[in-house]
């Protein structure tokens, strides 16, 4: 079940124009269950990028399982490519503190992974696999679909993501324009639905999280701000985990020039 929260955790975000800030804060649900609180916060000027999030349990999850997570990547635009510089990953259970950076070139490729269990740290050199990587985290990956977005309001995406051990596929589908009118979203009206599908490649029995299928595809919802123009993320559902339909929803946004 942490795999599928982390994965949420990576999923869920929000898009900012101009040096605008935009902050989200989302309600998880599993099942019958309340899981989770995500917050998230993005930055995109003309040259640069950041992208936070953070995952805290709630209710009943905390309880029995606490988990906390945040993840920070930054880096600037080439042209048309987004180059990382900074990738950094903390996560504590009620069994472990862990922690993962990522150390790259001047030219946004992967050299070094750091990363510690405990007060154990493991410095790790890295080699490349033999495949065209587009980028090294999903964070940097999900600008690239903002950015996109921005100018086509299309979530179409594909992007080969190499994270220092795994290599995965990340794929966006854009199925077009619906209407949100549940009760529990602060705001309604009209979304545009994606469907994501992620494979890892090699993937070993019980990975849940790269286990994505057309069975059990991510979808998200983006909505306009009616002030800004500018898309949010409102909603976004998987259809089946061990314990029942995951669903977030947006409780707050706030926007900052």
């Amino acid at each position: 079940m942490k795999k599928y929260i982390i994965a949420l955790s990576a999923l869920l975000f929000t898009f900012k124009a101009h040096a605008t800030t935009v902050e989200e804060t989302f309600d998880v649900e599993i099942g019958i269950f309340d899981a989770a609180k995500v917050h998230m916060a993005y930055t995109l000027t003309e040259t640069d990028y950041t992208f936070s999030s953070q995952i805290e349990t709630a209710g009943l999850f905390d309880k029995f399982y606490s988990f906390k997570a945040s993840y920070l990547t930054s880096g600037f635009f080439d042209k048309s490519s987004l180059i990382t510089q900074k990738y950094h990953q903390f996560t504590q259970s009620s069994a472990h503190k862990r922690s993962k950076y990522l150390v790259f070139n001047p030219q946004g490729t992967l050299t070094k992974r750091i990363s510690t269990k405990d007060d154990q740290q493991k410095e790790v050199d890295i080699t490349l696999p033999q495949t065209k990587i587009d980028t090294f985290d999903i964070q940097t990956a999900l600008t690239k679909l903002i950015k996109n977005f921005s100018k086509t309001n299309s979530c179409d995406l594909n992007q080969t993501v190499f994270n220092g051990k795994k290599v995965y596929h990340i794929t966006v589908k854009d199925s077009g324009r619906t209407l949100l009118r549940e009760e529990k979203l602060p705001v309604k009206g009209q979304a545009y639905e994606c469907i994501a599908f992620i494979h890892q490649e090699q993937v070993t029995e019980g990975d849940l999280l790269w286990q994505v299928s057309s069975e059990r595809s991510i979808k998200f919802y983006l909505m306009l701000d009616k002030a800004t123009d500018l898309p949010f993320l409102a909603k976004m559902e998987i259809a089946s985990t061990p314990l029942g339909k995951l669903e977030a929803y947006m409780t707050d946004l706030n926007i900052k020039e």
